[in-house]
C-alpha cells in the first residue's frame, strides 16, 4: 500500500494531496454528522458535503494517477496545468459551498433563497469545468500519451476520462434543467449511502455511473490486460448503460433497490 500512495504522489503530487483533503473533509462531515441532528429533505445536513468529499476522493486520484500515463512532455504544458489548476480551483469552489450551506442548515443544490440560486447555477458551472477539464485529460491521453507504456491501457485511460467527462457533463445538465434530480415518486429518500429514490426516477444514478466511466474502463484492462477492441467495447457498452440509465430515470423508472 506504502508503494500505491508513493506511485500516486510521484504521477502528480497536487491531485495526490488533494485527495488527502478530500478524505479529511468525509471524515469531518462524518463527525459532524455524529452530533448534529438537523436534516435537510430528510437526510442529515452534512449528508451533502459528505457524499462530494467522497466522491472527489477517487476523482483527484484517478486523475493523479492519469497523469504518469501522459507523455512527460505533455505533463508539463499548458494544457496539462489547465487541467490541474481547473480542477482544484472548481472542485475547492464545490466542496468548500457546499460545507458552508451545511453548517448554515441550508440546501446548496436546488436552493429556494435568492443568494443559493445564484450560487447553484455558478456550482453547476463549477461542475461542468471539472467534468470538461477530465474530458480534456483523456484527449490528451489518447493524443498525447506515454507511447512507452501499453497502447490499450492508454486507450483504456483515455476513453474512461473522456466518456466520464461528456456524460458527465450530460447528465449533470438533466439534472439542473429538470430542477430536481427526481422524476415522480414520492420525494423520500433511498437507502444510504447515496439515498436514490425507490419509487421514483432519479437522475442521479445516470450521473453516478457516468463519471465513474473514469475507473470502469481502465479497470476492466487492469483485470483482464485484453487488447484495444474490447477495451473500446467495454468504453461502448458503460456508455450505453449510463444512457439507458438517464432515459430510465427520466420516465420515471426507480434504479435503487
Amino acid at each position: 500500500m506504502s508503494a500505491l500512495v508513493a506511485e500516486l504522489h510521484r504521477r502528480q503530487r497536487a491531485l495526490a494531496w488533494a485527495g488527502w483533503v478530500a478524505l479529511g473533509c468525509l471524515l469531518l462531515s462524518l463527525a459532524a454528522m455524529a452530533v448534529d441532528s438537523r436534516q435537510i429533505y430528510g437526510v442529515s445536513v452534512w449528508t451533502k458535503p459528505a457524499k462530494f468529499a467522497a466522491s472527489f476522493i477517487p476523482w483527484f486520484w484517478t486523475l493523479a494517477w492519469a497523469w504518469g500515463v501522459l507523455a512527460p512532455a505533455a505533463r508539463r504544458g499548458a494544457l496539462a496545468g489547465l487541467v490541474l489548476w481547473g480542477t482544484l480551483a472548481a472542485a475547492l469552489f464545490e466542496q468548500g459551498w457546499i460545507s458552508f450551506r451545511a453548517a448554515a442548515g441550508l440546501p446548496s443544490h436546488f436552493a429556494g433563497d435568492p443568494l443559493g440560486q445564484v450560487m447553484f447555477t455558478l456550482m453547476g458551472i463549477g461542475a461542468t469545468v471539472l467534468v470538461a477539464l477530465a474530458g480534456l485529460l483523456g484527449l490528451l491521453v489518447l493524443a498525447r500519451g506515454d507511447a512507452a507504456q501499453p497502447r490499450p491501457w492508454r486507450l483504456a485511460v483515455g476513453l474512461g476520462l473522456l466518456v466520464a467527462g461528456v456524460l458527465g457533463g450530460v447528465t449533470g445538465f438533466a439534472m439542473g434543467n429538470a430542477g430536481s434530480p427526481l422524476v415522480g415518486g414520492s420525494g423520500m429518500p433511498g437507502f444510504p449511502p447515496f439515498f436514490w429514490s425507490r419509487d421514483g426516477g432519479d437522475l442521479r444514478v445516470a450521473h453516478f455511473l457516468a463519471i465513474h466511466a473514469m475507473q470502469a474502463v481502465p479497470g476492466f484492462w487492469l483485470l483482464t490486460r485484453a487488447g484495444a477492441w474490447p477495451v473500446g467495447l467495454v468504453a461502448m457498452g458503460w456508455t450505453g448503460v449510463s444512457v439507458a440509465a438517464l432515459w430510465l430515470a427520466q420516465a420515471g423508472v426507480p434504479l435503487s433497490p
